[in-house]
């Protein structure tokens, strides 16, 4: 009678202390994860994505060697928790680099927008510039460098759209530069040509 009581005990302890290992939890903090790596937090959002890399590994290692051991009471609950705490920082990988990727397209596209409009305006003054007397070379080589900066914008736009955001930037803001500079020279070259107008005109008409 004893033998059965304690053969009893055994058996409800069994049945009780029995947990199935979280395989299916475990799976979504992949998926989780993976979304995240596909939002391109690894590029977008490192830091997060490290994270919950680590928390991922350290719940995959912690479900698996409670799996393997025989004792007689399994215990998933701390697996349980690195895996919540894993897809939390999975989630939030995800959501730091759709920020971070849109913060990003929203500055390039905002240079590339105000390179355009620095270009353009050089352009117009380009294209108000008096030539000749001498000037014709300077405004031809403004003219030149002015193309350059069009190329630079037609660059950040394809790196735009190829979210490689940082170099559309950078090239948006060469444009700008290249424009400024555009638009100096032709203030000097319509200075220079009015200069040179003055130095041919007859010295009787300067009184």
């Amino acid at each position: 009678m004893k033998m059965r009581a304690i053969s009893l005990f055994f058996a409800v302890a069994v049945l009780a202390g029995c947990d199935d290992p979280p395989t299916a939890e475990l799976d979504a903090a992949k998926q989780a994860l993976d979304t995240a790596r596909d939002a391109d937090a690894e590029r977008f959002a490192a830091s997060e994505y490290s994270a919950a890399q680590r928390a991922y590994s350290e719940a995959e290692t912690t479900t698996k060697t409670e799996d393997e051991r025989f004792f007689l009471f399994k215990d998933f609950e701390q697996a349980r928790a690195q895996i919540a705490d894993a897809k939390t920082k999975a989630t939030r990988a995800e959501s730091a680099a759709q920020a971070e990727k849109k913060r990003q397209r929203e500055s390039a596209e905002a240079a590339i927008a105000t390179a355009r409009d620095a270009v353009a305006a050089a352009y117009t003054s380009l294209e108000e510039a008096p030539s000749g007397k001498g000037t014709e070379a300077d405004i031809e080589e403004l003219r030149v460098e002015l193309s350059t900066a069009d190329a630079d914008l037609d660059a950040a736009e394809a790196a735009v759209d190829s979210e490689h955001f940082s170099d559309a930037e950078s090239l948006a803001e060469s444009a700008d530069l290249k424009a400024t500079e555009v638009a100096d020279g032709v203030i000097v070259a319509v200075d220079r040509y009015h200069a040179l107008v003055e130095e041919m005109r007859p010295w009787y008409e300067r009184f």
